[in-house]
């Protein structure tokens, strides 16, 4: 069994607390983001689909996308489990990846333009692939990630049985605010604490010293897999 620090938001964070429990493991939740949503207006212009990266879009997307008569393009699996659960019926599933969405959005070129139901801070990646393949696309920006700094109850809690055994960073903001967050609490800069990360552009944001890892895919189940 191992003991590991969960940074996610509160609901994700539940999620993720779940999977490792009912593979044996204690999580440890600390939140260092939460999620505020955003109400932007869709518009009167026509749609040809809808592109989510997260699912933090879909409380936004059940409201403007449901009943639209264009599919939801949904970068994954948790993304589309998402849609599906607040009654969006077309919802074609990628890979995993934003980028990975550009060919399937390309497919859908004859249509009008996409919405993209955006996080107020990401990365360029899907609109810069869109945009070399002459895909038309906007974006909204329907929920924003802002950071929390946890209290020093709640580090205290999570700390009080020792060092954990790992930490899941799992975007590059969690990397650096568990960075900011350790340089006052010198046991998350212990090397027994194992930064598992979910991909080599997140471990890019630790100090090198830390000695993170991350799995072959960008994926919550390969960086579990190492936990093994």
């Amino acid at each position: 069994m191992a003991r590991v620090l969960v940074l996610r938001e509160p609901e994700d964070g539940a999620r993720t607390a779940a999977i490792l429990r009912a593979r044996g493991h204690e999580p440890l939740l600390l939140p260092l983001q939460v999620v505020r949503p955003l109400v932007p207006p869709l518009g009167p212009e026509p749609v040809g689909g809808f592109l989510a990266t997260s699912a933090h879009a879909a409380p936004w997307l059940a409201a403007h996308a449901t009943g639209a008569g264009a599919p939801v393009l949904a970068v994954g699996a948790r993304t589309a489990e998402a849609l599906h659960a607040r009654g969006i019926p077309d919802v074609i599933e990628g890979p995993g990846r934003a980028e990975d969405l550009v060919p399937l959005a390309e497919a859908l070129r004859s249509r009008a333009p996409l919405v993209y139901a955006a996080g107020r801070v990401r990365l360029p990646d899907l609109e810069r692939g869109l945009a070399a393949r002459g895909v038309a696309v906007r974006a909204l920006e329907v929920y924003d990630m802002a950071d929390r700094r946890p209290t020093d109850e709640e580090i205290d809690r999570v700390l009080s049985g020792g060092v954990p055994d790992a930490v899941l960073l799992l975007s590059r903001r969690q990397a650096e605010l568990f960075e900011a967050l350790s340089s006052s609490r010198p046991a998350l800069r212990s090397l027994g604490l194992r930064p598992l990360c979910l991909s080599e552009a997140v471990a890019a944001r630790l100090d090198p010293s830390r000695r993170p890892e991350w799995g072959a895919r960008p994926t919550l189940e390969d960086l579990l897999a190492r936990l093994s």
